[in-house]
C-alpha cells in the first residue's frame, strides 16, 4: 500500500541502486550525494518528484486517484554509466516487477516502471512524504 513511508524508501531504493558503489558519487560508502530534489504538485491529483544524483536522475510520477495511485518512475542514467549495468539494473527491475505487476520499459540508458498500487493516503499526505523525503535526501 500506498504509505507515507513508501515515496522515500521507493525512491531512494532506486535512485541508490541505480548508482552501484562504482559509479556512486558518494566518497563516504552511503550511497551517492543527492544533488537536488523537487517535489511539485501538477494538478489537483498529480505530484512530480524529482532526485538527481551524478549519475542518474529519477523524476516520478504519481496520480492519485481514489483509492489508487498510478506511478511511473523515469530513471535516465548519465553517460558515463556503463550500459551493462544499466541492463543489470533493468533485469532486476523486471524480476521484482513479476511480484508486483508492474511495467518495465528499457532503452539504452534509461528504465520506465510503470505501476499501479493502493492508497491508503490522500493526495495531500504524498505530496508532503515526497516534500518530506527531499528534505531528508539532501542533508
Amino acid at each position: 500500500m500506498l504509505k507515507k513511508a513508501f515515496l522515500i524508501s521507493a525512491t531512494a531504493a532506486l535512485v541508490f541502486s541505480a548508482c552501484g558503489s562504482d559509479n556512486s558519487a558518494s566518497t563516504s560508502g552511503s550511497g551517492p550525494q543527492v544533488l537536488s530534489c523537487s517535489a511539485n504538485a501538477i494538478s489537483d491529483d498529480t505530484f512530480i518528484m524529482e532526485v538527481v544524483t551524478e549519475n542518474v536522475t529519477m523524476t516520478t510520477t504519481t496520480t492519485i486517484a481514489g483509492n489508487l495511485a498510478n506511478i511511473e518512475y523515469d530513471l535516465s542514467y548519465a553517460p558515463q554509466v556503463p550500459a551493462a549495468y544499466v541492463q543489470q539494473d533493468c533485469d532486476d527491475n523486471k524480476k521484482e516487477a513479476e511480484e508486483k505487476n508492474a511495467q518495465i520499459i528499457c532503452s539504452d540508458h534509461s528504465i520506465i516502471i510503470k505501476e499501479v498500487q493502493p492508497a491508503d493516503i490522500s493526495f495531500e499526505d504524498a505530496l508532503k512524504s515526497a516534500e518530506n523525503s527531499c528534505r531528508q535526501m539532501i542533508h
